[in-house]
């Protein structure tokens, strides 16, 4: 399918509010300079279509209230996300073939596992993985070891969703919408974004808090709503770019053989659910009273008002870019 068959996309809507991090443009200026530090920016496209994705204003959107080296930390973990992404998983003849990503995946955990790099990685495997350390360090110096634990479970699952996805790819069969509804939560890494909710907004939940019946489900509310609008508004994007399209509206129109125009809004129609969704898990939470889940929460609203702004802001997927 080329981009002139592309349909129309729907319009999404979020019940929350937006805000800015006053310190976005300086981050936007310190991730680039980061960027380049670690050799990520390996040719003038690259550094283009990072400038024009501006991760900067996502970290900013979705931490609004953050400390500076929070928000340095997001935005430099978004960075390295939009890179990795594009380098080796659904662009990449690499995100078709299980072994390499595999290989790849065992990697990147040994460097959250120990925070070291063997010094034999070079090239660009390497240099993610350099990067990669020095993230891990600056969330280690930032966050208690239980919230590092968190975060490391949570890259875990995205490296386990990757080699999914790369299986998928490799054989062409397609994902259940069962399958990939819970396989999507976590090849996003929205997961892993909202492990570092506390320490980039400088509080800590007490893990008898973390674990309490009901947060986990609002969490997981949130990434599904997150992830499925980036299916929706990056669709005629992975269309153009990616071999193997593998995303929410593509699942649908497979699974109920329905046109790429009834699957786009269905896929809004399931977006809207899983935002209503949130609301009556947060409602007896917020009931609740707790200072520290009323931060929690205010930043999950975040992330959900917050990516979906930047959906039409960034330049990586077309659909304007913010002044």
């Amino acid at each position: 399918m080329t981009s002139s068959h592309c349909p129309a996309l729907p319009s999404l809507r979020s019940p929350f509010p937006t805000a800015m991090h006053r310190h976005t443009p300086a981050a936007e200026a310190g991730t680039l300079a980061w960027a380049d530090q670690f050799g990520l920016l390996t040719d003038p496209a690259t550094r283009r279509r990072l400038v024009g994705t501006r991760s900067a204003r996502l970290a900013g959107r979705v931490s609004p209230r953050a400390t500076l080296p929070g928000l340095l930390l997001n935005t430099d973990w978004q960075t390295w996300l939009f890179l990795f992404d594009d380098a080796f998983c659904d662009e990449s003849e690499f995100g078709a073939r299980p072994p390499a990503m595999i290989g790849l995946a065992a990697q990147v955990l040994a460097v959250m596992e120990t925070g070291q790099v063997p010094p034999t990685d070079t090239g660009p495997v390497g240099a993610f993985l350099t990067a990669l350390v020095d993230l891990r360090g600056r969330l280690a110096a930032l966050a208690t070891p239980g919230q590092l634990a968190r975060f490391t479970a949570a890259v875990t699952g995205y490296l386990l969703a990757l080699t999914w996805e790369a299986a998928h790819r490799e054989a062409g069969v397609p994902a259940t919408l069962r399958e990939y509804q819970v396989m999507r939560r976590h090849s996003g890494a929205v997961p892993t974004c909202l492990a570092l909710i506390e320490v980039v907004n400088g509080f800590e939940l007490p893990e008898r808090v973390v674990w309490q019946a009901g947060l986990g489900e609002a969490s997981a509310a949130a990434a599904d709503a997150t992830s499925w609008a980036n299916d929706i508004l990056s669709y005629p994007k992975e269309v153009r770019r990616s071999a193997h399209v593998l995303s929410l509206p593509a699942v649908l129109a497979r699974e109920y053989g329905i046109s790429a125009v009834q699957a786009l809004r269905e896929a809004a129609a399931l977006y809207d659910e899983r935002i209503r969704a949130y609301q009556e898990l947060e409602a007896p939470l917020l009931a609740e009273g707790n200072p520290l889940v009323n931060l929690y929460l205010a930043d999950l609203r975040a992330w959900i008002a917050g990516n979906l702004a930047w959906s039409y802001e960034t330049g990586r997927y077309g659909l304007g870019i913010a002044a």
